[in-house]
């Protein structure tokens, strides 16, 4: 192929570099054969001058190793002896990725695209002052709360606590735990949690630790989204600080920023692959296929469902791969930190992900069908029609995302994107991946609605991995800030994060307990219970019972706050202290028949046996407390048992048995 000595520049890459580096830049560039030359670039009032040689088709490196696929199109700059100081302007040239074409307007949204990651960089500092002000006020829920956990929750705990002990004391039993401590459940959160449990003296409390996780955890999801947002409109700081802020004040993210559940870590892995669909015809592959590949690894990780969240993207993201070379830019790719990052954590998560689902894969399958539809299901939903459940899930999506305040947002963020656009007289130039990225967004969002409208389950939770799609739609919908109409936009966009502050004002003031409830409030959305009352009766009644290292204790209740999961959970934190780890189950889940839960306890020969008082039991009793009672009267006439603690001051008794 032959070779021509050419210049050029390129005026939005140019300038962008020119605000960056005004002194000069140094690039990277390799011609099409894959060999490498070294030019400096000197930039003039913001334009590249250069001189260098390149074939028909050249990639160009910038310092943050995206590369810039560029095509030279006629009528070259005069040259002699190959060289030339002329620099080409952006009419001059064309955008390329491998296999497609660009036209010349084109060109000059890519360079802004491709531009925006360090634009990114140079907007990081107010990105992370932004996300950590969204942050502070659920970091202060969670050092006022005293509630022990409930049943998921404890039970995410306590493996996490059991994999920590075992890591310091037995990398068999370690392996083990890694592997079977949760058998019907992807381990990705408790294998995070374990590394956070040795944090619970600094943090005040090991839930705080954990929860710790989920704070860092929603923080990078919030970053995701600000990159997002940067690609979608590269020369806006509005528009990212909006998706950030409009993100981080639903109901559903305050929420379960203060739960110890799965659902932060799937948002992070579903917003991880809206970011690649919006990136995927900038990036090479190689770079592709490592963050496509470690996103849905953390995915599998964090739930078995990932995949359904995911799927349009992913389809989306594979068709622009196959149109890539596979073999180019591996090395170029190596020498980013963050991709060694990446080989790492796939290296070491892929075996143990392998061998986990092989392990239980199909009690996972067990478990996505019974807690999706059938029996199980209906403890915690309904059957209904389609048109019936699709309305009550509209309804809870309004709850999750957009209540008391950010519908206004939507609105207001359509109707003047519109008008400006209209009065501005053109089409707003977007590329191609994010007029994908956007569309896919929202029919994903309608695929999962018809997913969950056939389901008989139905909690809000499950709709917070949406979140991305959700923020991705209304940043695209933002007035554009053009030159004939930027006093509207800018003030439309002033009020719309005024709306944002008042959202932000009322969620919190609701989650820390100033406010009343709010009337379409996110279920998980509860203030803290500073009562450390309950919290102390289970640490005192686990302490006394947590006697012998192996035998089993009953509890006999179904409370959100005493249960066998809130006990284990407590037990795994006891042994942190005495290195004595003692079990407890319950009289079978949803147990409906006393012969059956007398016959447990009988079998099971408990040491001791954890109630409440009948004062204090539900009445009447829920699904999972229909043998409470009577079992609280058969273990007080049982000559086996003794009552070992008089009755606490939340009704917690202890029987202990001959």
């Amino acid at each position: 192929m032959s070779r021509l000595s050419v210049g050029f520049a390129f005026s939005s890459l140019g300038l962008f570099l020119h605000d960056r580096y005004p002194g000069g830049v140094h690039l990277h560039i390799q011609d099409g054969d894959g060999r490498a030359d070294d030019d400096g670039f000197q930039l003039v009032e913001g334009r590249i001058f250069q001189i260098f040689r390149f074939t028909s088709r050249t990639r160009c490196r910038l310092a943050n190793n995206d590369v810039v696929n560029l095509w030279g199109v006629g009528p070259y700059p005069t040259h002699t002896g190959g060289h030339t100081a002329q620099p080409w302007s952006a009419e001059m040239m064309s955008y390329r990725a491998p296999g497609e074409a660009r036209d010349v307007h084109q060109a000059h949204q890519t360079a802004k695209v491709i531009s925006a990651s360090r634009s990114a960089a140079a907007r990081l500092p107010g990105a992370l002052i932004l996300i950590t002000a969204a942050l502070l006020p659920n970091a202060a829920w969670i050092a006022r709360d005293h509630t022990p956990w409930p049943w998921d929750q404890a039970w995410y705990g306590e493996v996490s606590v059991d994999l920590w002990f075992n890591l310091n004391h037995s990398l068999l039993a370690w392996g083990k735990t890694m592997l079977t401590g949760m058998n019907m459940k992807p381990p990705g959160i408790v294998w995070l949690g374990q590394f956070f449990v040795p944090l619970g003296p600094l943090c005040g409390s090991i839930e705080n630790a954990l929860l710790l996780s989920v704070l860092l955890t929603q923080a990078v999801t919030l970053y995701l989204i600000f990159l997002i947002g940067c690609s979608i409109a590269p020369k806006s700081n509005a528009v990212p600080a909006l998706g950030v802020s409009m993100a981080a004040t639903a109901q559903s993210f305050v929420g379960l920023s203060h739960q110890f559940f799965v659902e932060p870590l799937q948002a992070l892995t579903i917003a991880w692959v809206v970011l690649i669909a919006v990136r995927c015809t900038e990036w090479p592959a190689a770079r592709i296929l490592l963050h496509l590949a470690a996103a849905l690894l953390a995915g599998a990780l964090a739930k078995a469902t990932t995949p359904l969240y995911c799927f349009l993207p992913c389809l989306y993201i594979g068709f622009a791969l196959i149109r890539k070379p596979f073999w180019q830019g591996w090395k170029t790719e190596w020498r980013s930190p963050l991709a060694r990052a990446l080989v790492a954590f796939i290296s070491v998560a892929t075996p143990f992900t392998a061998m986990w689902y092989a392990v239980n894969l199909r009690a996972v399958w067990q478990h996505v069908r019974d807690a999706s539809s059938g029996e199980i299901a209906l403890h915690y939903g309904f059957r209904a029609s389609v048109g019936h459940k699709l309305i009550l899930w509209l309804r809870l999506g309004d709850q999750s995302f957009l209540s008391p305040c950010l519908g206004w947002v939507v609105i207001l963020a359509a109707v003047t994107g519109v008008a400006v656009r209209l009065s501005i007289g053109r089409k707003r130039a977007v590329l191609p991946a994010v007029k994908a990225t956007v569309l896919l967004s929202a029919l994903q969002c309608g695929l999962l609605l018809l997913m969950f409208t056939v389901n008989d389950a139905v909690d809000p939770r499950y709709m917070y991995p949406m979140l991305a799609f959700v923020v991705v739609i209304v940043m695209s919908a933002c007035p554009p800030i053009a030159s004939r109409a930027a006093v509207v936009s800018r003030a439309a966009l002033i009020v719309i994060f005024a709306i944002c502050g008042m959202q932000f004002a009322v969620v919190h003031r609701v989650a820390l307990g100033i406010a009343g409830p709010l009337a379409n409030q996110f279920n998980w959305l509860v203030k803290p219970y500073r009562d450390g009352g309950r919290f102390g009766d289970v640490e005192r009644a686990v302490r006394m019972t947590s006697t012998v290292t192996g035998r089993y204790n009953i509890v006999g209740v179904e409370e959100p706050w005493l249960n066998a999961n809130t006990a284990s959970f407590f037990a795994a934190k006891h042994r942190l202290d005495t290195g004595i780890r003692s079990y407890f189950t319950s009289l079978g889940y949803a147990q409906n028949d006393i012969a059956a839960a007398v016959k447990r306890v009988q079998d099971f020969r408990p040491m001791y046996y954890i109630t409440l008082d009948e004062h204090f039991q539900t009445s009447p009793p829920n699904f999972v407390n229909v043998v409470s009672l009577p079992m609280l009267k058969q273990v007080r006439k049982d000559p086996h048992f003794e009552q070992f603690t008089a009755s606490s001051s939340n009704g917690v008794l202890v029987f202990r048995r001959h």
